[in-house]
């Protein structure tokens, strides 16, 4: 939960990206490389699966594990839901389910991403075609793999905009039109200020939790 973000303005920004620029610059580089491997493509999308209403370090345990086990080249549904509640992931039998989905149609996944093309048309794409993602969490899955131009908007950044007065009040469901609206707003605002919109989105976070995660 986001607890340092009101009057995170501008010179406040510098002085967190100055502390940890280095970490946010190797983050962004690591997401651009993560393109170029199909296996590190796979990961990002089963922890992108995993991630909503769950802790990242939970996820990233659970992806690890899901991937020690061998459970990418012989996926078990039953051993990936034990894997993902053992690990502390919610909703770990419909997210298992998921899984198991996506592998399936994850050579597609990958043939779309090597095609290149418009960002937007590939996470519509995503969102048609990965059972469990909506906007979110295709945006969530382009940004780790170097895409910088989406914004991930969940409760906690909607949260920071409306503290800046970006967004004037609680927005309790995001459709497709809405979230474009405050995606624009999103980048808008890092670009006032100076950032890529996935670097703001890192130290939002940042500022939050005092660590640069994914």
């Amino acid at each position: 939960m986001l607890r340092n973000t009101r009057g995170l303005k501008k010179d406040k920004l510098i002085l967190l990206h100055e502390k940890f620029k280095a970490e946010i610059a190797k983050a962004l580089e690591g997401f651009k490389q993560s393109r170029n491997n199909t296996e590190q493509i796979l990961e990002e999308l089963v922890f992108c699966l995993c991630t909503p209403q769950t802790m990242a370090q939970n996820a990233l345990k659970a992806v690890q594990e899901i991937k020690d086990q061998g459970l990418f080249k012989k996926p078990d549904r039953a051993k990936i839901s034990h894997i993902l509640k053992k690990s502390g992931v919610r909703f770990h039998r419909t997210k298992a389910k998921r899984i198991i989905s996506m592998l399936k149609t994850y050579p597609a996944v990958i043939e779309r991403i090597n095609a290149g093309g418009n960002q937007d048309m590939l996470r519509d794409f995503l969102v048609e075609t990965v059972d469990g993602f909506g906007m979110k969490e295709a945006s969530h899955f382009l940004r780790n793999i170097g895409y910088e131009n989406v914004a991930i908007i969940d409760r906690h950044i909607l949260r920071y905009l409306k503290s800046e007065g970006v967004v004037k009040k609680n927005i309790k469901h995001l459709t497709r039109k809405r979230y474009l609206d405050v995606e624009k707003k999103f980048i808008e605002l890092a670009l006032k200020y100076g950032f890529k919109p996935a670097e703001l989105d890192l130290l939002v976070w940042a500022a939050s939790t005092g660590r640069v995660l994914k």
